[in-house]
């Protein structure tokens, strides 16, 4: 029998039909199980800081290890993107990259604070990133150049001390301005440098006298030198708790005297506890994000890191994604005037 002609309603109604199925059929690309997305993929890992810094040499070592734990294990790549103190990638990394758990980064821990802070350059909500995890959790350090007249952290609220800094959205900048603040001392802050390998040359060749800001981790990892050979003295560190490592630096909360300063020092050093933060974007689909963090969390328990993190002289010591969403929500219950006041001293309008 001759076949006829489907009649133009027929053609409609099929055409219904399949539009209508495919409404409610899930995108392909997130359906795909995370083992069949990643196979054959790339991971790119951004870093809000040049190389040489200590965001650098921790997103290197996990970017070494992590693709062995990602089910298809993809191929991982590093890519730099400097910029105000790491905020340049958080917003690209927010807006821009792709939200499908092919993309991740590592920005300065404080750049989250920075919509709390009302910073209109801060174009994310710190709460929506996709949080993986911390390869460490560390205060700041302030330290002094050998030759500086600064030997003692009493020396610093004597005299003007010079410290190199990025911005004030970053630990070089945002520490030493609240320790003047709560504590009396008296650094000059010269704003501007790229990142960590730029300021170590600035204290190096006598531009400044110091850093403040500076993770322990950060100086192993890229002027190890100078604490073996006495070129810096630790004058002090800032964070909640001290280092187990460095049981013989004064902690600055010690020194507070009152309430409002010791929660104002907190609202900028607390972030010290997740001190190297990695995160995707939002909206990545729940089960990469659920390998991703696993995958971060077993590459940073695997021997073989561990033992290439040791020879590189970075501490690991696992923060995990639940732990920073928590410190979030603490951090961003601060009371209003104590913001306000962070604000005022970042000279951000509100």
């Amino acid at each position: 029998m001759p076949m006829t002609k489907p009649s133009a309603f027929a053609l409609r109604a099929v055409a219904s039909l399949m539009a209508w199925a495919a409404a409610f059929q899930p995108h392909a690309a997130t359906a795909q199980s995370p083992e069949a997305f990643y196979r054959g993929k790339t991971l790119t890992i951004l870093v809000g800081f040049t190389t040489g810094s200590g965001a650098d040499s921790y997103a290197r070592l996990v970017g070494r290890h992590i693709g062995r734990f990602l089910p298809g294990a993809p191929a991982v790549i590093i890519q730099n993107m400097p910029g105000s103190g790491s905020l340049t990638m958080a917003n690209y990394l927010y807006s821009v990259a792709p939200k499908d758990g092919s993309t991740i980064g590592i920005f300065n821990r404080n750049v989250p604070m920075e919509p709390l802070m009302g910073n209109k350059n801060a174009r994310f909500d710190a709460k929506q990133f996709t949080w993986i995890g911390s390869t460490n959790a560390e205060p700041s350090l302030c330290v002094a150049w050998h030759a500086s007249a600064v030997k003692t952290w009493e020396d610093a609220k004597e005299r003007t001390f010079l410290v190199a800094a990025t911005g004030l959205n970053a630990n070089s900048g945002l520490v030493p301005m609240l320790l003047n603040e709560v504590l009396g001392t008296k650094m000059k802050t010269i704003m501007g440098y790229p990142g960590s390998g730029e300021m170590s040359l600035a204290l190096e060749g006598g531009e400044v006298e110091g850093r403040c800001g500076w993770s322990r981790s950060s100086i192993m990892a890229t002027r190890a030198d100078w604490i073996a050979q006495d070129k810096i003295r630790l004058l002090l560190q800032a964070g909640l708790q001290k280092s187990p490592s460095m049981q013989d630096v004064p902690l600055a909360m010690d020194y507070v005297t009152n309430d409002s300063d010791r929660q104002l020092l907190k609202l900028g050093v607390a972030w010290d506890e997740m001190a190297w933060p990695f995160m995707a974007p939002p909206s990545v689909p729940a089960d990469r994000a659920e390998v991703l963090r696993s995958a971060f969390e077993t590459a940073l328990r695997d021997p073989q890191l561990l033992e290439e993190a040791r020879k590189e002289r970075l501490d690991i010591n696992l923060v995990t994604g639940e732990a920073i969403e928590t410190l979030l929500a603490d951090i961003y219950a601060t009371p209003p005037h104590v913001v306000a006041k962070m604000s005022r001293l970042m000279g951000i309008t509100r």
